[in-house]
């Protein structure tokens, strides 16, 4: 008899658990749960979950779709009534930034490449059908060429420099094309035609292997899929359901359509290709059509698009398929503080924080969290408020200092540690008295740095070693209203604040022995939350330019910024627990103190199993 190890080249493993890391050749990989007396392997799954809203909600729009899941470029479409949209956005896997605008507003254009070079082409001006083609680098937008056709709603796949449009409508009287061009960066070129006249369907794929499947044409939607292979277009396997205004991410010979309107309705289905047949996959979380799309079959992503006549999505979903599972980062709802408060300080992890101190009005309140609710716990011993905050504390071991006591704003160099019962305030005062600075590090290796002593900025940078403050080389810039993280007093990141005149992008980083200034975040604020170490952190909410609120997150990978999923709530002057991938934004400052809690859990991978029988 042949034996797994004969067919597979391993044995099957004798595991008193299942395994919870899958290796790079784990398909199909086999194991023996000792404890459960079960027989199981890795399963290959597929599913849609939930990515970042776009800012602007739209249809009708087009893509980079040959781009990625986590780097792909939106453009143009419609805002009802007749907005003809020139507005571009570009996604990082997380959330979606608003980039520089095409040169001409349109919809029911097309569109292909990466997110550092796309083009658009063809679609719908105000009273007009349009042959324009603009070409975007990655920074901004530049028309370049004219299509030998004047249409709308094309399928296209390619890149910049080898693109395809094929198909498309223009009318009155209608017209519904079957002839295609290629674009080389430069011009287009009359290539060969489609076997089916048509227009709305998914198109994906590159100039040598592109897909086109659905659409619609006189006299109504369709099946036809038909695959290109750089010469000739041939008929392949029809879908199994007709639809129109479909999606797709792929090439001809893996590839996934999804979405659209197959009876009148907006569809949530999606399909999988093997360059022959369709198979049925796994659902979206939202029906829409017309919306754009990027990526592969193993992952993919889907934006935009029509929810209902008049009503536009901004949703995003990714797909992936794999024998891990994708839940994306998102932000979600925690337990409300018993007090509402500002300017507090938090430390601690998502499941296991503490919120201590703070103002409306100023008090030395002290709430512990559980990963659901806030109980109430043992006092400050000093009332007060925008402290400086060991931010790698834990639950157990905290520690504040400086802030301020009084009505009228003056710094304090009070310190004071927690051990998970009580505060006990320290001998060890900071050298400089202030208030609104920024902290890094633990209970036993802190430091704090930044801050305000009216009427200054403070740049003074302090240690502290569990008994005593220490002065380190100062700050770069001067700020007030900053935000720190690190795991020591030797490896810490200051990021953002006010100096008096500009909401600062500034970011420093601390080595133990100087400051050096790194790169800026994207967005101006002070008065946020900060969590994580020096090379994997996060800040989140604050305040901006013109002093509003805002609910932006970044993320810090020790080199840059990148945006992230906004909060649901904009505010300032939060408490900040956690660490780069499970965060507490706690309390905060709307139009008066607030009890808000909002927990921030990055992307999470799980490996499915699959348990064997014998049916």
């Amino acid at each position: 008899m042949t034996t797994y190890n004969e067919i597979a080249g391993r044995r099957v493993n004798f595991l008193s658990s299942d395994p919870t890391y899958v290796d790079t050749n784990s398909n199909g990989q086999v194991w023996y749960n000792s404890s459960t007396a079960t027989l199981k392997s890795w399963l290959p799954t597929g599913a849609w979950s939930a990515g970042g809203n776009m800012n602007t909600a739209r249809t009708r729009m087009a893509g980079a779709n040959s781009g990625t899941q986590s780097a792909t470029l939106g453009f143009g479409g419609t805002i009802p009534p007749a907005t003809y949209s020139a507005a571009t956005e570009a996604y990082n896997g997380i959330a979606w930034t608003s980039v520089n605008s095409m040169n001409t507003g349109r919809y029911n254009l097309s569109g292909t490449g990466t997110q550092t070079a796309a083009v658009a082409f063809a679609g719908y001006v105000p009273a007009s059908i349009t042959n324009i083609t603009e070409k975007w680098n990655g920074t901004s937008w530049t028309t370049s060429g004219t299509m030998g056709t004047t249409r709308y709603m094309l399928g296209a796949a390619g890149t910049q420099t080898a693109a395809l449009g094929f198909g498309g409508y223009s009318g009155p009287p209608p017209v519904y094309y079957t002839s295609m061009e290629s674009f080389n960066g430069s011009t287009w070129t009359a290539a060969p035609s489609l076997n089916t006249a048509r227009m709305d369907g998914g198109g994906s794929g590159t100039q040598t292997a592109a897909l086109f499947s659905g659409g619609s044409a006189t006299p109504g939607i369709l099946t036809a899929t038909e695959s290109y292979n750089g010469s000739t277009w041939t008929s392949g396997g029809a879908l199994p359901v007709a639809r129109s205004s479909n999606t797709s991410a792929g090439d001809n010979s893996a590839a996934l359509t999804f979405g659209g309107q197959p009876t009148g309705t907006n569809a949530t289905t999606s399909v999988s290709y093997n360059g022959s047949t369709w198979s049925s996959q796994p659902s979206l979380g939202t029906g829409r059509l017309r919306g754009a799309g990027a990526g592969t079959l193993p992952s993919a992503i889907f934006f935009g698009g029509q929810i209902a006549p008049g009503t536009q999505s901004a949703n995003t979903e990714e797909w992936n398929f794999g024998v891990y599972s994708y839940s994306a980062a998102a932000w979600a709802s925690g337990g409300n503080l018993n007090n509402g408060r500002y300017a507090l300080s938090g430390f601690g992890t998502q499941t296991a924080g503490i919120a201590a101190g703070g103002d409306s009005p100023r008090v030395t309140q002290t709430e512990s969290y559980n990963g659901s609710s806030w109980t109430s716990v043992n006092s400050m011993n000093t009332a007060r408020t925008a402290m400086g905050t060991a931010s790698s504390g834990t639950q157990t071991a905290g520690l504040v200092f400086g802030g301020t006591t009084n009505p009228s704003p003056s710094g304090t160099n009070i310190t004071e540690s927690w051990n998970g019962t009580s505060w006990t305030t320290s001998p060890a005062t900071l050298n400089t008295s202030r208030w609104i600075l920024g902290g890094a590090g633990t209970q036993t290796a802190a430091l704090g740095f930044g801050g305000f002593t009216p009427p200054t900025n403070s740049t003074a940078s302090e240690s502290y070693n569990g008994t005593s403050w220490t002065n380190t080389p100062s700050l770069n810039t001067a700020r007030r209203d900053t935000q720190g993280f690190g795991a020591t007093n030797t490896a810490a990141i200051c990021v953002g604040g006010y100096d008096g005149s500009t909401y600062l992008t500034t970011t420093e980083s601390f080595n133990g022995s100087s400051w050096t200034t790194v790169n800026s975040l994207n967005t101006g604020k002070a008065a946020a939350g900060a969590s994580g170490t020096q090379t994997a952190g996060l800040s989140y909410l604050g305040q901006v330019s013109g002093g509003g609120n805002t609910a932006i997150a970044e993320s810090w990978n020790g080199t840059s910024w990148t945006n992230i999923t906004s909060a649901s709530t904009a505010r300032r002057y939060i408490g900040a627990a956690g660490n780069q991938t499970a965060a507490l934004a706690i309390g905060g400052y709307t139009t008066g103190a607030v009890t808000t809690t909002e927990e921030w859990t990055g992307d999470i991978l799980t490996a499915n199993a699959k348990t064997l029988t014998t049916s």
